[in-house]
């Protein structure tokens, strides 16, 4: 596992230069579910390009039940206007909080999750949502509710119910970042 990461890391480094537009503060951004290990990436990629690594989750007001519209977008700005470059930028709907915020990413490497053995990619579903979102968010609700003995509360809608995982549905069926990236980058899960 180790050597199948270092040589998606060697890869993506070595790829790098041929990306990166040659311009003075150029941004390359990290994107994927939730807990992926878009941190990680960017933190080691920084050891190798150099650069400053910011993560959206430092400039989000917390405890929201969504995340696009609560990223603290003049605070996030600073920090990118004040950053060495390369700058790495991670996080989640990072292509909406861009757009929101008003910073390109020139450079998208997706993170997703495979399974060793079978190499499945387990947010296939949700990622590359070739079903609507409001049938994917029925079976996101109906999932959470077999795993759990409480039931979706009355008067509560999907997205509230659903938080973070909505908000991810709608940004992968709307932004279509596996699509659009330059770089997919397969984390292996024993």
């Amino acid at each position: 596992m180790e050597n199948e990461l270092l040589t998606l890391q060697n890869e993506l480094y070595a790829r790098l230069d041929d990306l990166l537009p040659n311009c003075e503060r150029p941004c390359i951004g990290f994107d994927g579910m939730d807990g992926v290990g878009k941190s990680t990436l960017a933190r080691e990629m920084a050891k190798r390009v150099g650069g400053s690594v910011i993560s959206l989750d430092d400039h989000l007001v917390k405890k929201q039940n969504s995340y696009v519209p609560h990223i603290r977008c003049d605070e996030l700005k600073a920090t990118i206007s004040v950053a060495r470059p390369p700058i790495l930028i991670e996080g989640v709907c990072l292509l909406a909080v861009a757009r929101r915020c008003g910073f390109d990413v020139d450079v998208l490497v997706y993170l997703r999750r495979l399974s060793r053995n079978s190499q499945i990619w387990h947010d296939q579903e949700l990622c590359m949502a070739e079903l609507p979102t409001d049938e994917l968010k029925r079976r996101e609700r109906d999932l959470r509710e077999a795993l759990s003995t409480a039931e979706k509360p009355d008067g509560v809608s999907d997205d509230e119910y659903l938080g973070l995982t909505a908000e991810l549905i709608d940004y992968h069926a709307h932004w279509r970042p596996v699509q659009s990236a330059d770089f997919v980058f397969d984390v292996v899960l024993d």
